[in-house]
């Protein structure tokens, strides 16, 4: 047999060609020669503009190493940034980032509010009965120092906790943080909206706070502490931008049913919600009713902003005897405040059962008896010598219900209604400018009573274009707009906050000679939004701006009518739409033009629940609208 041919193997001497460190990395194939001298650079790097590099102690990076060496790398940079140096919380002075332990808080972080008549004001500079130390506390990779806690505690309790006193500030951090994470990081948060050394702090801790707001839902201990924290992030949420949208109507029907799954309305059955028989002091009843009160104002004012209805009649709880004996002993302020509460859900029930797409005649002599009952409900609770505050939450309720009459029909829409709608706004923009004189509200204002405003500016501005501006005082008027535009600009905590563009808003609707105008330039100022009760006049009033700034399809070319060629003569200011500088002396409506654009886009839709596009679905969706 003949002798097999040996296999042909390749010399020992013979090596692969290197390549290049790039052509390495990305196990790619390189022409280059790295033998020569002078080794010419491979096509791949030509093409990248890289420089091609033979380097023979060569090492491959892991692409998710170097994810994870940025990640941390992030994660260093935030805790510098808001960290402090660790001899802070010894000697906090000198680092300038923590108050004195027992010395004043800084004036210009700080309001004086000792004359707030809600809540009486304890210092918060005595010693509390736990006298450890502050210590500093992390939420996703953000660490804050003891510091910085104690700074933005000391800020809460002095601006906000007077408007919603359901805290113990006699407590100190590290028991909230001990007990309530949640509401722990919801008071350093709040706290952190007007804190001048750690302005990007609220930014920082608006994502994972929300988090931990989401995560509150499946936890079944301390269920009281997460109410508390729910309540006070509905009032003063994080500011919305670019990257963080509100997301407190969701969370207002969160708080609804929590505090029924604990039993807060029904206080004094409320074994009846617990796994064991327990023996309640005395007073636990009335403090579940209070809870409860606090949780329906901040429910019924969350869907005033956003422009919806209540969906809870808390008239089948709150009118049982034994539930109306423990609002008998709740504080006076709290239980006008109630009161107010379930007057607008009475009215908000009887309006939608009227119905307001298309109203007959019939229909609107029905609403305004049901207008005039509510409001002569709101006149009986003015009798009972309310303080400041309660005033202006029953000026705001007033202002809720007459701006209905704006549904009325063009022709229907009287003068009598319209100087009832001027007196209501007029009365709301009035104490809310004195309470920001005498009290800094700017600083503590809730998310309602920017609603509110913004409600009134654009009440105002329909109203003194329409056919009854020369019967009302015009004067007045437009100085209360302009007071009420620098009032909502001074609540803006971030830059182009719901606050910030809302002011921007009114601005540029007042200055709009196409707004509330058919296009032959007539004046219109009924409603196209039939749907949304009160947030009506605001909601028609920003669809009416978009189609002239935005939809340029939809424009109009009116010709610029003067209010003063429509309405009466005698009694009319002449009000331009243009705002001559004499008009504006104060220049709060002038400088427009410095308005940056950012602030007019579609995030104020989405503040304003109006985030619904015109396909509900992604382009190319298999997903249908009836299974």
């Amino acid at each position: 047999m003949e002798a097999s041919q040996p296999q042909q193997t390749p010399s020992a001497s013979v090596r692969k060609k290197p390549a290049c460190a790039e052509c390495r990395q990305q196990k790619m194939r390189c022409e280059s020669d790295a033998s020569t001298l002078d080794p010419p650079a491979c096509s791949r790097c030509c093409r990248l503009k890289i420089p091609c590099v033979f380097s023979a102690p060569f090492k491959r990076t892991h692409k998710r190493k170097r994810l994870q060496e940025l990640e941390e790398e992030t994660t260093a940079l935030k805790r510098q940034l808001l960290s402090v140096s660790p001899t802070a919380p010894a000697d906090p002075l000198p680092s300038g980032n923590a108050l004195p332990p027992h010395q004043p808080p800084r004036q210009e972080e700080n309001t004086d509010v000792s004359q707030n008549p809600v809540a009486k004001i304890i210092s918060r500079n005595e010693p509390p009965a736990n006298n450890d130390p502050t210590f500093s506390r992390t939420i996703d990779g953000i660490e804050l120092a003891s510091g910085i806690i104690d700074d933005c505690f000391e800020l809460y309790f002095k601006d906000y906790h007077s408007m919603l006193p359901i805290l113990d500030r006699s407590l100190p951090p590290n028991t909230f943080y001990q007990h309530a994470p949640f509401l722990f990081w919801v008071v350093v948060s709040i706290g952190s909206r007007r804190y001048t050394r750690q302005p990007t702090l609220t930014q920082a801790l608006a994502l994972p706070v929300t988090q931990l707001a989401a995560q509150s839902i499946i936890l079944r201990c301390k269920p009281i502490e997460r109410i508390k924290g729910l309540i006070l992030l509905l009032n003063w949420p994080f500011p919305s931008g670019p990257f963080y949208r509100d997301p407190s109507f969701l969370l207002s029907g969160t708080l609804m049913h929590m505090a029924m799954q604990c039993g807060l309305h029904a206080p004094t059955f409320s074994q009846e919600f617990s796994k064991t028989y327990l023996k309640s002091p005395e007073q636990e009843p009335v403090r579940k009713a209070e809870m409860w009160v606090y949780v329906v104002i901040t429910y019924q004012r969350t869907c005033f902003g956003s422009a919806q209805a209540n969906l809870v009649s808390y008239e089948i709880y709150n009118e049982q005897s034994h539930f109306k004996t423990l609002l008998e002993k709740l504080p006076a302020t709290l239980r006008i405040q109630n009161q107010i509460s379930n007057i607008i859900t009475c009215a908000h029930k009887a309006l939608l059962d009227l119905g307001l797409l298309t109203m007959t005649l019939q229909q609107e002599r029905t609403m305004d008896a049901l207008l005039k009952g509510f409001n002569t409900e709101l006149d009986s609770l003015e009798n009972l010598t309310p303080s400041i505050w309660d005033r202006l939450y029953i000026a705001t309720a007033r202002q809720e219900l007459v701006v209905m009459h704006f549904y009325k029909s063009a022709t229907t829409l009287d003068m009598q209604s319209c100087i009832s709608i001027f007196n209501a706004i007029s009365s709301v923009l009035e104490q809310i400018g004195d309470l920001d004189r005498e009290h800094g509200l700017h600083r503590q204002c809730t998310r309602f009573l920017v609603a509110t405003t913004m409600l009134s500016l654009a009440s105002m501005v329909r109203i003194l274009r329409g056919p009854f501006a020369g019967y009302l005082d015009q004067n007045r008027g437009f100085n209360l707009f302009r007071a009420g535009v620098v009032f909502t600009r001074s609540c803006s905590v971030q830059k182009g906050d719901y606050a910030e563009r809302n002011a921007a808003f009114a601005e540029r609707m007042w200055k709009s000679d196409k707004v509330f105008r058919n296009p032959d330039g007539s004046i219109n100022i009924s409603l196209r939004v039939r749907n949304r009760l009160s947030g009506g006049p605001l909601l028609d009033a920003i669809g009416c701006w978009k189609e002239e700034f935005f939809d340029a399809e939809c424009t109009h070319p009116t010709p610029a009518i003067d209010i003063g060629t429509v309405a009466p003569s005698s009694t009319t200011v002449g009000l331009d739409a243009t705002l001559s500088p004499n008009l504006d002396p104060g220049g709060a409506l002038s400088n427009l033009s410095a308005a940056p654009e950012f602030l007019l886009n579609d995030e104020l839709w989405g503040d304003l629940d109006l985030g619904l596009s015109d396909n509900w679905y992604e382009a190319g969706s298999s997903m249908s609208w009836m299974a």
